[in-house]
């Protein structure tokens, strides 16, 4: 959805692996998917490019798979993750 409009959410594109309860973190160019479940917890991370509506790539795998409590932080020249 486009925040200062009015209108309708549109489709944005899929995730490289469907599955729920995924983590993530974002700025205004990129957004990054970690971890989430299909069905068994995976460790796979995603990102999509804000201003597209295009798919996810894959960005690489978490160190562990996880369900739940990850979460990410970034200043531009760095991600940390926890």
């Amino acid at each position: 959805m486009t925040i200062s409009s009015t209108g309708d959410a549109q489709d944005f594109g899929d995730l490289t692996v469907a599955r729920w309860s995924a983590n993530g973190a974002s700025n205004s160019i990129r957004g990054v998917f970690m971890g989430g479940s299909d069905p068994a917890s995976t460790n796979i991370l995603d990102y999509v490019t804000i201003a597209s509506t295009g798919d996810a790539s894959d960005f690489g795998d978490l160190t562990y798979s996880t369900t739940m409590g990850g979460g990410g932080n970034s200043n531009g020249h760095g991600g940390l993750t926890v």
